[in-house]
Order: structure tokens, then sequence, then C-alpha cells
């Protein structure tokens, strides 16, 4: 009891100093008397506390300051005088209808010569704000742990290591309920190495000055192997002295990390055939090219499976991906452990081979030359394919990767033009052609910007009047070093380049340019090659230049080899015809050199047919040439087309194609390719030229 209770019990009329302490005590306080609850005497804290004036507290009872709710409790409590027996905790009412949450200590005393007790309040109301928002905070906190999509533990480590906390997360990352966790050490659910691996962990922790991160592999209880990216730091004492806690985090990265492997996989391997790719490619020539000696030499093959494009246009691009499965299953199963075989793209595909000789290459080359001579299933058909094969040897033709890939390009590049279906090492002759090819490259480009191409004009005879039908418009280059280049030294280049397409558009504009100048009755031929009738601007280009040059379409004559029917039929035939609806003639030019076959002769109506110059040279020696000229002869008249002879020298010749029934000839005997100064002068004398053999 306080002093002031002690003074209130023994005071039966309050005297001056009790009358002061209690006005003035800071603790809130009345009187009241237990029959009627009315208050007999309030202190100064009391009327602060719970703004009530001293005049209200006159016709006030204890009940009055209490939510109805509680008066009958208040009303029990009195009589039965429990609230003097312990601290009662209850709710008041301010004057404003403020609650208060307070604690009341309940003594009996003496009040002017009567029974009355003696309350004294403490205003709990701010303490058990706080102590509130202290639990909901830690409820707070207990439930964001809880719910965290990462694993959160805390070890007792005084306590050998028990768990004092472990969150759902970390109960589902080893499978077990979090709360069978808590109060037990990793010696319960693990074996004891990986008990051990833990307890190493935790002892570098708490000797780190800072966090440690690590990935680990554990093995739950299950049997399933799970990657876990965990953090352990000891957490420090508020006091200051030595830690006693560790504070982990865990992640299960399991299925992050098979993704990553399955993305890291993929992006080194090829999709379609599983193969290693050109980055995982790249990667291993590097290495395998820097280890390279002459005792321990490696052979890097390139290999590119011929005309692969016609599988894709003529069966379909699945039936060019299953080929290319099976030719990937082929050279896997050639290979030896430790070589590597990949797809570099396409039809592209690489193989990097250890060995002891160069024999032993060449006997690899030919046996897989031989194996991908076998038919290939597609869909049921059997399909014959050939392949082409470059090789460069580490270390004898280069020690760089860089140059090593190179070297084996530019062999392969020499088997392709060597006929393919064949194999060929890298010499440093093909370096050189390759660098020349590049600086004429480099040369026709700049050609085209300088206006450095002329174009030159053979007369085409017609044998019925022996008179002038035209020119044939050949290009020729004037370098400014090496003179006049024919175009057997540069039209391949500009084919392999793409550069013919420019090229050719400048033939067309200039030779319809020039022929407009001409009299109404003679015509101009222009070639246009296979990489031209596979460019999409073809046709506008044409257009372009009839509209340019004012020429009349029926006087401008195309003329196209077979070979644009082995590049694509189903594009070459509606570009023919729409050429051919403009009003354009179409000769095939070569003929008998390319197609095997005369199916496209039905396919599509040719205006003329050239007959190629190697059919004339032994016309009068050879049955076989003469048999030839005339069936031409009867193409043509079975086709209602014009039938034309190239490279005719002699007068025999001439007159031996006058008799089979030709309709016109070309050759140095009647006029070689002359330039344009020259074809006007031959225009202007009336178009007669050489000799006409009758």
């Amino acid at each position: 009891m306080t002093g002031i209770q002690r003074a209130f019990v023994s005071t039966d009329t309050p005297n001056d100093d009790f009358q002061s302490l209690f006005a003035t005590h800071p603790s809130p306080m009345w009187v009241y008397d237990p029959d009627t609850l009315r208050f007999l005497i309030v202190n100064n804290a009391a009327v602060d506390l719970y703004g009530y004036s001293r005049e209200a507290y006159a016709g006030m009872t204890v009940l009055d300051i209490r939510p109805v709710h509680e008066r009958q409790r208040m009303i029990t409590a009195v009589h039965a005088r429990s609230d003097m027996e312990r601290a009662e905790r209850w709710t008041h009412l301010k004057a404003d209808g403020t609650m208060l949450e307070v604690l009341t200590y309940g003594r009996g005393v003496r009040f002017n010569g009567r029974d009355a007790i003696l309350a004294i309040v403490q205003d709990q109301t701010e303490v058990n704000a706080a102590h509130r928002e202290v639990s909901d905070t830690r409820s707070l906190l207990d439930s964001i742990v809880d719910n965290l999509p990462v694993g959160v533990f805390v070890k007792d480590m005084d306590a050998d290591g028990l768990y004092i906390l472990f969150n759902e997360a970390c109960g589902d990352i080893i499978g077990r309920h979090s709360l069978d966790v808590v109060g037990r050490s990793d010696r319960t659910f693990f074996d004891d190495e990986q008990t051990e691996a833990f307890r190493e962990q935790d002892a570098r922790a708490f000797a780190a000055p800072a966090a440690i991160s690590f990935e680990e592999t554990m093995q739950r209880s299950d049997g399933q192997q799970r990657i876990l990216r965990t953090v352990k730091r000891a957490l420090p004492s508020p006091d200051g002295s030595a830690p006693r806690y560790l504070l982990g985090i865990s992640q299960d990265v399991t299925e992050e990390r098979s993704v990553e492997a399955r993305l890291a996989y993929m992006a080194m391997h090829d999709v379609l055939t599983g193969l290693p790719n050109r980055a995982f490619f790249a990667e291993h020539i590097k290495r395998v090219s820097s280890l390279a000696t002459a005792e321990k030499p490696v052979a890097l093959l390139y290999l590119d499976v011929d005309h692969f494009k016609h599988i894709n246009d003529s069966k379909g691009h699945a039936a060019g991906d299953a080929l290319l499965c099976q030719v990937a299953a082929r050279l896997t199963g050639l290979a030896d452990d430790g070589d590597l075989v990949a797809r570099l793209g396409g039809d592209e595909f690489a193989l990097v081979v250890g060995f002891r000789e160069a024999g032993c290459i060449e006997r690899f080359a030919e046996r897989l030359l031989t194996s991908l001579s076998s038919p290939f299933d597609l869909d049921g058909v059997n399909e014959h394919v050939t392949c082409s094969i470059g090789i460069a040897l580490a270390p004898d033709h280069a020690e760089d990767d860089d140059v090593l890939m190179r070297h084996a390009d530019l062999a392969l590049y020499a088997a392709k033009e060597s006929g393919r279906s064949t194999y060929r090492f890298y010499e440093p002759s093909m370096r050189l052609e390759a660098e020349r090819r590049h600086m004429l490259t480099v040369e026709l480009r700049e050609a085209l910007q300088k206006n450095q191409f002329e174009l030159y004009y053979q007369p085409i005879v017609q044998l019925e009047n022996d008179g002038l039908g035209g020119f044939e418009a050949l290009i020729r280059w004037n370098h400014p070093e090496r003179g006049l280049v024919p175009p057997m030294e540069f039209i391949p280049v500009a084919e392999e380049t793409g550069l013919i397409v420019a090229i050719g558009e400048w033939v067309l504009r200039e030779a319809c340019r020039t022929a407009a100048r001409w009299p109404s009755e003679l015509k101009v031929a222009v070639n246009l090659s296979v990489s031209q009738f596979r460019h999409t601007s073809l046709l506008a280009s044409v257009v372009s230049a009839l509209d340019e040059s004012g020429l009349r379409p029926e006087r401008l004559e195309i003329e196209i080899t077979e070979s644009v029917f082995l590049a694509d039929v189903g594009q070459s035939l509606p570009l023919l015809k729409a050429l051919k609806e403009l009003g354009i003639r179409i000769a095939i030019d070569d003929f008998g050199t390319g197609y095997s076959s005369f199916s496209y002769l039905r396919a599509f109506a040719f205006d003329k047919i050239k007959l190629d110059r190697s059919f004339i040279a032994g016309i009068d020696t050879d049955p076989g040439n003469l048999a030839i000229v005339r069936a031409v002869v009867g193409i043509g008249s079975g086709f209602n087309a014009t039938t034309l002879a190239e490279g005719i020298e002699t007068d025999a010749q001439l007159l031996r194609l006058r008799q089979e029934g030709f309709h016109e000839v070309q050759g140095y005997l009647l006029g070689k390719p002359m330039p344009l100064a020259e074809a006007e002068r031959l225009i202007a004398g009336g178009g007669v030229v050489a000799s006409t053999a009758a």
C-alpha cells in the first residue's frame, strides 16, 4: 500500500495535510460511497484526466464514468469487494466520450466517519496501445516471414544449432512442416555428411565479418536433389557481446538452374539436329587449334550438301529438315570419340578430327563421301545427294583458328568449283585466288560507279534474205589498267557476289537506249543470268528500261539459258510469261548444253532456239552433230520458234545451216562483237555483213 493509502485508511476525518497530499498527488484518485456509489472526493489529477468539473462529480456516481456493458460488473465488484483484492482493468469514459483503458486499485477507508472506498487510477491507454502496436507489428513480421517466397531460418548456436525460427518456405524446401523443425537441429533431418556440410557453413558465417553466400546441392528426405542459393550471417548481439544466433536465407533455384542449363544447351546446339552449333564450334576450334602440334595434328572439314536447295524446292522444307537430320546422324556415326560434328547452319556442317597422318584424313573424307552417297529415305522415297568437302589441317595450314576456318572454307569453295561430290585440301593458291576474286569484286563495284562498262554488238544475220536482223548486246569492261576485260573473267565473280543484278540492269537500259536509235526492223538481244531471274526486281527493271528508252517491246529479245529452269521452275515460268505478255521475245540460249529434259519446251512457248556453237564446229565431219542440227530445226518447226545457230566460222558451215533450214546465224564469219560506233557504221551501210555463202 502506498503512503497515501495508509494515511487514508488510518484517517477517519481527513486533515489539512491529507487534503493537500490527496489533491496534489499525480495519480488520479477519488473516494466513493460503496452503497450509493457516489463520488465523495476527487483529486486534481482525476479532474484533469477525465475532464469533468468538480461540480459535475458532486452529482455523479462511479457508474457514470463506465460504459454500459461494464456497469453491472462494477456493481458486482463493489458488493463482493473483489476490486480491493487486486488491481482491476477497466474501461472508463471521459467527459468528451473518449475511452480510457485504466488499471484501478481499491482500498477500504473511513471517510468522515463512515466506510468508503479509495480508488487509485493508472491510465494504461497509451501503454496498452503501444503494447498492441508492438504485438501487431510482431504478428505482421511473423506473417511476413511465414509468407516470404524464400526460406528464412534462425539457429541458436549456443544450443547446438537448434532452429528457433523456420518459415513455411524453408519447410517446403526440405519437405518438412516448419513446426516440426523448430526446436530441432540439422542432424534430425539430414545424414552426417549433409549435417557436417551445414555446420561448416555455419562456422564460416560466424567467422566472417559480413554475410556469406553460396550455392549447394541438398538431398531431401524423399531422395530429391535440390539446388539452394543460401545467404548466412551471424546476428550481432545488442549488448555487443559475442553473437549467438545465425540468420539464414535460402532459395530453391533447382528449376531456375535447370532452365539456365537448358538455355545454355540451346545456345550451343542446333535445334533441328541436336548437334553443336556455330557458337559451340567456334569455341571448340579455338581451343583445339591452339593445342595442335606436328605430333597431334587436327583436321577441320567443312561439308556442304550439294544442291540442297533442290530438295527444299521440290520436296518441301520438311523433307529438307529430314535430310539434314539423316546427314547429321551419318556424320556422327563416322566420327570417333573426341571428334566434333557441328551444324553451322543451312546445309553446312563442320567436323574437327584428330589424326596421325594426312592419309588418314583422305580415307576419312572418302568414307564421308561414300556414306552420304547412299540413298536417304525421305517419306518413303529414296533420294540421292552428294556433298563437297573442304579440309584444312592444323598446324600445317594454320595455327590460328580464324585462319584455319578461312582455309577450310577456301578448300570447300574449290571442291564446289571442281564439280562437287569431292574433297579438296587447302592450298596456298586458293588464298591467292580468293584475294584475286575479292580485289575483282572491289574493282567491279568501282566500275559500276565510274561507268567503266561498255556494250559490244554482234550482228545477227537472217538467212532468208541475208539481211541484218539485229545485234546481240555483249558487255565489256574497260579496266583503267588492264584494258578491255572479257566477260568470262568478271561475270562469274559478278554472279557469285550478286553484282550481276546491278550490272544486268545497266546492260538492259543501255541496250534499249541504243537500239531505240536504230531502224525499227532491227532487234537487240540481251542475255539474262539465273541470278537476275531470281531477283524480284527483274520485271520492273525491264519495264523501266523500255519506258525510259521508248523502245518497242517486240524489238527486245531476252536470252536465257536452260539452267534457269533448274533454279526454280515455279518462279521462272510466271516471269517468262509476264515478259512475253509485254511483247518481248524470249530465246533459249546455248541449247543442248544444260538441262537434260525438254519438258520446259512444252511448258513455255519460246520465240527462238539458239543452238550452242559446240554442235556447229563438227557439223561437216560428225554425223551426230548434224543429227542434232536437224533435230533442232524440227523442234523449232514443231514449236513455231525461230532457230539460230551460233559460232559460224566457215562458209561450209553457213551453207550447211542454210540448207538445213535455220532461220538466223551468228559467228565470226559474219561479224565479231564490235563497238557501238562500228555497229552503227554497219547499219548505215545497209546492213551488209561478211560472207553469206549461197
